[in-house]
């Protein structure tokens, strides 16, 4: 009961953190908000130029509000790491994707090693995806790398299975992460110059990857199973 009474406390807080650091953003970016709504072509270098002239504080604000909405269950940072790239473009906008992926991660495993049973999750379908595969290390790779797969069961099956060997447990989100912070951080760029073909190419590029990652664990488990048979 106290366990759960702190997860709940956790999630109101960092959902109102998150708030009013996006509240706080809001009027940071008020006067580029106020160009695009009336936007047009002639303006577009103006507003690019105005959006990524921000400092240092408004991209740790933005780095914290990622790495937030990573680390506290039910919470999603798709929107954020977009965001990253709009302001930040492709490249810029993927490191800080990657990093706040990476560290929300890492604090997610410490909340759920101090906070949740394993009994909480362990009747879940991708807890018994994840835990029935021949190469374990593949396929929590490959479970941080899907966005539908909830980053929460992900993160406790890389607990249970690689304990307390923070190196093993760091090598698949490193890796799994990395991808989707790139398209993001793509796709918001690409929103930002009103490109609506490299926004249909990052659309494509999510769904590819990401059922290419579903089928790959599906073949993986189904080659388990006719181990196990012969």
């Amino acid at each position: 009961m106290k366990r759960k009474i702190i997860r709940i406390s956790l999630f109101i807080l960092g959902g109102m953190l998150g708030l009013l650091l996006l509240y706080k953003l809001y009027l940071s970016y008020l006067p580029e908000l106020r160009l695009l709504t009336n936007f047009d072509h002639h303006n577009e270098e103006l507003l690019v130029k105005m959006v990524r002239s921000h400092g240092i504080e408004d991209l740790a604000f933005l780095f914290v509000l990622n790495a937030i909405c990573v680390a506290i269950p039910g919470l999603s940072n798709g929107i954020f790491c977009v965001l990253n790239g709009i302001l930040y473009g492709p490249a810029f906008g993927f490191i800080i994707n990657w990093i706040s992926d990476i560290l929300g991660q890492i604090i997610l495993m410490e909340l759920l090693r101090k906070l949740y049973d394993l009994r909480d999750i362990s009747h879940s379908k991708i807890y018994k995806l994840l835990t029935t595969q021949k190469y374990p290390m593949i396929a929590l790779t490959i479970g941080y790398l899907i966005p539908f797969i909830p980053s929460a069961t992900v993160s406790y099956v890389n607990v249970m299975i690689n304990k307390n060997q923070f190196k093993k447990q760091i090598i698949p989100i490193v890796i799994g992460v990395a991808p989707f912070a790139y398209i993001y951080a793509y796709g918001g760029d690409s929103i930002l110059h009103l490109d609506s073909s490299r926004i249909i190419k990052a659309v494509i590029m999510f769904i590819v990857i990401a059922l290419i990652a579903a089928v790959i664990l599906l073949i993986m488990k189904s080659l388990k199973k006719h181990a196990k048979k012969a």
